[in-house]
């Protein structure tokens, strides 16, 4: 699909999708009233540019704008996200205007009426676009592993997205993947790690110059030059590597956000937290939170408090071993708080002593540290910011996503850090707790 032809169906997507949630408060306002009463209709208009703004915003937050390779399932996903943030945003606009435009029951109907339109007409959408699009051939160049693990990662993207794995080729095979790229025998290349950084470039070049389609594996080096300066000397230009850090104002800033936000939802939150502390105490012998010694910004040391997930003393044989997503030493209502990650709310406590952050590095043991250390080039890189309740790795990692690949998330989100992105993360977080389990816990 072409740049043009894209952005127009972005446009039109986009229009539709704000359309159907304008129609849906009107529609329930009709079922409802059967009519708009003229008392709602002044507040309800006044209302209506906060409200598209806020699912525009909420719609590019969970990926809904995006025309690229999602499936059925991940765009219900995404819709049930954006429905359920957009009721609450539009109770909290209602709220505040004091007009009553949107009464209870209003706001719970319109909930429901939106999730039927926007699943139906993007139901459609996918549906048009898997008809009408043609298979799309693809070549993988990497060594055997990488390449048979980014397949097996890509299973279902090829068995929904019409994508053929035509080509598979390593290193070595130089004389045969550039024959097939020369003569347009696949649209799309995947590269993967462990290849030299001139056959890279050659790669790359030889698919812009074809306008073929690079997806790159990145190595942490790649990754740092991720919103890298450019700047020129004489006629020659550079590109200035900065420190991988946040400078004084981003970490001020961000502290208070995290203090706000902390202090913010902790009075809300506080009797759910009390039902659960007396669930983890009745389910099973031993202390209700669990304090283990981590790793911070700086290096420093902190003890993390969780809910205890695991049976008492579960590590005494064991030693240090990092937690698998069947772990025999959970407890049955351990497992459901770390499903949805309610074993992390007492980390809240470390973010106001100012020894987390609400984003950043997932915090790891002193043991692991000290090993993935020794064996993973770079990785003394994410203790330059605070280790977080939730981040990239977190949210997009997987119980068996290797250390290394975390890495290159949290360096990913070091160079990229705003205050927006904290607030993006933080809804995509709400998001894949409700909608799919997600990275590892602590006992």
């Amino acid at each position: 699909m072409g740049a043009k032809r894209r952005n127009l169906m972005k446009f039109i997507i986009i229009t539709v999708d704000l359309a159907l949630i304008v129609a849906s408060y009107v529609i329930t306002f009709l079922i409802r009233f059967g009519e708009l009463p003229e008392y709602n209709t002044q507040p309800f208009v006044a209302a209506l540019p906060f409200v598209a703004l806020s699912f525009l915003a909420y719609a590019d937050i969970f990926g809904l704008l995006k025309i690229g390779r999602s499936s059925r399932r991940q765009v219900m996903a995404q819709i049930l996200k954006l429905v359920f943030m957009q009721a609450l945003t539009t109770t909290t606009i209602a709220y505040f205007m004091q007009g009553f435009a949107f009464p209870r029951t209003v706001l719970l109907g319109s909930a429901v009426v939106q999730a039927a339109l926007l699943a139906t007409w993007n139901w459609i959408m996918l549906s048009l676009r898997n008809r009408y699009t043609v298979t799309t051939n693809a070549m993988i160049i990497g060594g055997a592993e990488d390449a048979r693990t980014l397949t097996e990662k890509m299973a279902e993207l090829i068995n929904s997205e019409k994508i053929n794995i035509k080509y598979v080729f390593g290193p070595g095979d130089e004389e045969q993947f550039f024959s097939v790229i020369r003569k347009s025998r696949v649209d799309e290349v995947f590269i993967c790690t462990g290849l030299s950084e001139n056959l890279k470039i050659q790669v790359i070049l030889m698919c812009m110059n074809l306008k073929k389609v690079v997806y790159l594996v990145p190595e942490v080096s790649e990754i740092a030059l991720l919103n890298a300066h450019v700047i020129n000397i004489d006629d020659t230009p550079l590109i200035l590597l900065d420190h991988i850090n946040l400078s004084f104002e981003q970490r001020l800033f961000k502290r208070v956000f995290d203090l706000a936000a902390t202090l913010l939802a902790l009075p809300l939150l506080l009797p759910f937290l009390l039902m659960v502390a007396a669930g983890v105490k009745l389910s099973s012998p031993g202390r209700v939170l669990y304090s283990q010694e981590r790793v911070t910004g700086g290096g420093r040391l902190y003890r993390i408090q969780k809910f205890r997930t695991m049976y008492e003393d579960a590590e005494l044989l064991t030693g240090p071993v990092i937690s698998s997503e069947n772990d025999t030493r959970v407890t049955p209502l351990g497992r459901f708080l770390r499903r949805y990650h309610i074993d992390e709310f007492p980390q809240l406590i470390n973010v106001i002593k100012g020894e987390m952050s609400l984003v950043g590095p997932r915090s790891e043991r002193p043991f692991f540290v000290e090993q993935f250390s020794r064996d993973i080039d770079g990785y003394t890189i994410r203790n330059n910011v605070k280790a977080g309740l939730t981040g990239y790795a977190q949210i997009f990692g997987n119980y068996d996503t290797e250390a290394g690949m975390k890495l290159k998330y949290d360096i990913l989100y070091i160079r990229n850090y705003s205050l927006l992105l904290d607030v993006k993360l933080i809804l995509q977080t709400f998001g894949s707790i409700l909608f799919r389990r997600g990275g590892n816990g602590g006992p």
